[in-house]
């Protein structure tokens, strides 16, 4: 389906293709943000960030991903997020600050530490990563970098930027902490009735049966807007639309369908 999806962005069809990404990968993409970002807030921009990113220049960055490499879309879904995030992070609160042992260092050492020590790069991924700016730059001085720079750094430093990068590791293999709590796990006992869950099942029946009706790119709208909790600002840019004021009337207008199916029923 993924694929499906993928080539319909480089198509005329690629407006429905987008919101059916967005419906099947939004929950990834979330989870990204919720785990990264601790605030509701915070995780609202980051998510609204990431799918503005992939949105651009025509999906180039989707459109980038191979069907046939290594890696499994979740798994590269999941990294590009990560990675979107950072940037999303340093324009909104800056690049985070190198530790002061290291700031003095010069700008040669410095990128070796940000490829090394924070990004955990190999020695020729980060010869591959330096050698634009630095022509003339070899292996040996890379290890002689960072064997100066390990010298520099504390024992509390370095746990610092072990747990950094287990954070890092645990993401890309997906949630550590399990998903998002849900509603049901944040209820306490006691637990409703059999007559009180008899009825609440009725009822998500019937409210299934009426989302079931609408199209995909509407029910998209009423997850983003309820399930993600984003702003109609947020929604109407997510989804394409002109601004907050249609994206309202538009919920508006399908909150009300939905009551007139399930009076009906």
């Amino acid at each position: 389906r993924i694929a499906q999806i993928l080539e319909k962005l480089d198509s005329a069809e690629r407006a429905a293709a987008w919101s059916e990404f967005l419906v099947v990968c939004s929950p990834l993409i979330l989870q990204v943000a919720y785990f990264l970002e601790e605030d509701e807030d915070t995780r609202a921009d980051c998510f609204l960030y990431i799918c503005e990113q992939l949105s651009r220049n025509r999906f180039r960055r989707l459109r980038r991903f191979s069907v046939d490499g290594p890696a499994s879309f979740p798994t590269w879904l999941r990294a590009t997020a990560r990675n979107l995030w950072v940037d999303w992070r340093r324009q909104k609160f800056g690049r985070p600050r190198m530790f002061r042992s290291v700031q003095d260092l010069p700008l040669l050492d410095q990128e070796v530490y940000r490829c090394v020590f924070e990004r955990g790069m190999s020695t020729g991924g980060t010869l591959a990563e330096l050698s634009p700016r630095f022509p003339k730059l070899t292996e040996h001085r890379i290890h002689e970098s960072v064997a100066q720079l390990g010298e520099r750094l504390t024992p509390r430093q370095r746990w610092i930027l072990r747990a950094r990068a287990a954070k890092e590791e645990s993401l890309s293999k997906g949630l550590p902490h399990g998903d998002p709590p849900s509603v049901e796990r944040q209820i306490a006992d006691p637990r409703p009735d059999p007559e009180t869950l008899a009825n609440l099942e009725e009822r998500r029946t019937a409210l299934a049966h009426a989302m079931s009706c609408l199209s995909k790119a509407e029910r998209l709208l009423l997850r983003l807007r309820f399930e993600q909790g984003l702003t109609l600002e947020q929604v109407a840019r997510v989804a394409g639309l002109e601004n907050a004021q249609k994206a309202d009337r538009r919920i508006k207008e399908l909150l009300g369908r939905l009551r007139q199916e399930l009076e009906g029923d």
